[in-house]
């Protein structure tokens, strides 16, 4: 942060304070993405949403100038730059944050900076999430109980919710189903029509590789075993584009030979949910990416190489071992692809009959859902309990010392 943006921060941070003062209610909301770099997931449809049906509703999108991103914003109101006084004012004055991320990413990720974030930590706000709960547990922040536990958390089915109430203690009032924003882009009956003419392997990064050498992890199962799930594929001279989303320190270890004939797909190609429009097949691991190919029926592959160690490190609320859908590999990865072939490559009947079972809406009005549960969220309650929250934390810290 710039010594002028320690400035507009301290002023703003006044202002909004004198404000809310003066004027407790109606105060704005606060929509963004990752790192407040992007517009292509939930934050930005539900965004786009309230801009179409509500233009007077004050409900404003945090953005970086030099995100890719940006130009989705062209001549839409209410879009505030990232770092200027209008950001930092309405960290204080917002009354609410709607995002698919945790509050830290409309502020300085990962940075302490004073007073402001700690508004930022406290700030109620809604989690519109990235996908349906299932293969990984969410971290302990997300907890009912904590005081950096969003307020809702949004869902898309009776089985997700049920996942949410759970595990993770929260009142069912507070786990609404509505179905994920960005599946408003998704026209099924236009889906299942779109020229499917590539197979997307995409494989989630492990917590316990974070720190290690690079000698480490040249010698590590992860490597060798996504490796060679590649290298089957290819060897199969497929009538796909074979398309490699991973994570930048697994790229950059796998050599030229490896990757030839294939893609590796990173930000800079375009979103992900507009890749996935033209996919024939998904491979993963523990991706929630594969309830988004469920969605669009897309037939998915599940290489579960490091199942063992990933339940014990990493946890997931259901049972690897009876994954409601698509099917696991057990020797060849080939062998998978080969029955997905021979269907065509298309999901089973089954598969079919099941998915009103994971996804209880499957038309393009989750945005609205949204809203209404948003409008209909007691601010002034909320924030009581969020009080009472910080003064049982307080309790705590004085205990433990």
């Amino acid at each position: 942060m710039t010594d002028g943006m320690y400035h507009k921060q301290f002023f703003a941070y006044i202002l909004g304070n004198i404000v809310n003062f003066l004027y407790p209610f109606h105060r704005p909301n606060l929509v963004f993405e990752k790192v407040s770099s992007r517009a292509q997931e939930s934050g930005f449809e539900y965004f786009k949403y309230v801009q179409r049906q509500f233009p007077r509703e004050k409900t404003y999108y945090v953005i970086k100038s030099d995100s890719s991103d940006f130009c989705k914003t062209k001549g839409m109101k209410n879009v505030v730059l990232h770092g200027s006084f209008s950001h930092f004012y309405l960290l204080i004055r917002a009354g609410l944050f709607i995002s698919s991320e945790t509050p830290g990413h409309v502020y300085f990720w990962r940075e302490n900076m004073g007073l402001t974030a700690n508004v930022v930590r406290t700030k109620p706000y809604v989690f519109l999430q990235h996908g349906v709960l299932g293969f990984k547990k969410l971290d302990n922040m997300f907890y009912g109980d904590r005081l950096t536990a969003p307020i809702r958390l949004i869902t898309s089915s009776q089985f997700e919710q049920y996942i949410v109430t759970e595990n993770l203690g929260y009142d069912a009032k507070k786990v609404p189903i509505t179905g994920l924003a960005r599946w408003d882009l998704i026209d099924l009956k236009r889906e299942r029509t779109n020229l499917r003419d590539k197979i997307l392997l995409f494989y989630t990064w492990r917590p316990w590789l974070d720190d290690v050498d690079e000698e480490t992890f040249a010698t590590s199962e992860y490597l060798s075993s996504i490796n060679k799930s590649i290298q089957l594929i290819k060897q199969m001279n497929l009538d796909k584009e074979i398309i490699v989303m991973m994570h930048p320190k697994m790229q950059a270890s796998l050599s030229k030979k490896e990757i030839s004939n294939i893609k590796l797909w990173t930000d800079s190609d375009g979103p992900l949910n507009e890749l996935m429009s033209s996919v024939a097949l998904l491979i993963t691991d523990y991706s929630s990416l594969a309830w988004e190919a469920y969605y669009r029926e897309i037939p998915v592959i599940f290489d579960m190489f490091d199942q063992k160690r990933y339940e014990k490190e990493v946890g997931s609320y259901i049972d690897l071992n009876r994954i409601p859908f698509g099917s696991k590999v057990d020797n060849k990865i080939s062998d998978n692809v080969q029955q997905i072939i021979a269907q065509d490559y298309q999901m089973t009947e089954e598969e079919l009959k099941a998915k009103g079972m994971y996804f209880a809406f499957q038309d393009q009005n989750a945005s609205q859902r949204i809203h209404d549960v948003i409008q209909n969220i007691d601010l002034r309650a909320i924030n009581r309990e969020k009080r009472r929250l910080i003064v049982r934390a307080a309790f705590r810290i004085i205990f433990k010392r």
